[in-house]
């Protein structure tokens, strides 16, 4: 006998299928054309999907919880970036191929996660931070000349995509010195533009891109640590 899924659901589940419309909302927006609040739906899905762990760990894990998240994550990193990626490239068969790989990589990494885990840290950027990275790019894309831009977020898409699926060991962010001037900026960047601010957008959004970009960075600080 089946048991009734309304039963199995806990707060953080709720939490994380907000995750999900998120996501979705993110892809309307892109259809109908405004990819900017598509894009700031991507930052809200950031928060949502740091808030399900923490109303997990203060309010019990459900039996749906490992993979109702890793749902709620494709939709809202990894299929939205995606859409927002081919949206935005307009190149042609090449759109469908960069767009396609930052989308397979992330659910390849996601699968990944769920057979094996690693409780102490991650391994390749976890899928929330390759489509926070999308977002921000684009957010900022305004600061890159026309000339480049093509290339430059095709280029990112690529390296973003192979840091997904690759076996570098990332740490996770604990520690409340790192975690809360970010937060603070992710908010910030989210009410401004709601405000309509949007210069102020493009520079909470770069000072984000750069916090998150020194993440990316951090083995090889590690590992000149280690060799020092």
């Amino acid at each position: 006998m089946g048991q009734n899924i309304l039963k199995l659901i806990k707060p953080a589940d709720i939490i994380t299928l907000i995750n999900a419309l998120l996501g979705f909302a993110s892809i309307m927006m892109t259809v109908r054309g405004q990819v900017e609040s598509a894009l700031v739906l991507i930052l809200i899905a950031v928060i949502a999907d740091g808030a399900d762990g923490a109303v997990a760990r203060y309010c019990g894990f459900g039996v749906l919880g490992a993979n109702l998240d890793s749902l709620a994550d494709v939709i809202a990193f990894g299929v939205a970036p995606a859409v927002i990626a081919f949206v935005i490239l307009d190149i042609g068969y090449f759109s469908w191929v960069f767009a396609g790989l930052f989308l397979v990589c992330g659910i390849l990494r996601l699968a990944r996660f769920n057979v094996a885990g690693k409780k102490d840290g991650f391994e390749g950027i976890p899928i929330t931070a390759g489509g926070f990275i999308v977002a921000l790019f684009l957010l900022i894309r305004d600061y890159i000349p026309y000339s480049y831009f093509v290339y430059t977020f095709a280029a990112l898409l690529v390296i973003v995509s192979l840091l997904m699926v690759s076996t570098i060991d990332y740490p996770k962010l604990k520690q409340p010195v790192i975690l809360a001037p970010m937060s603070l900026v992710l908010v910030f960047d989210i009410a401004v533009f709601y405000l309509g601010y949007a210069d102020m957008v493009k520079k909470a959004s770069l000072l984000l891109f750069i916090m998150i970009f020194a993440y990316v960075l951090s083995p090889l600080g590690r590992r000149y640590y280690d060799r020092s």
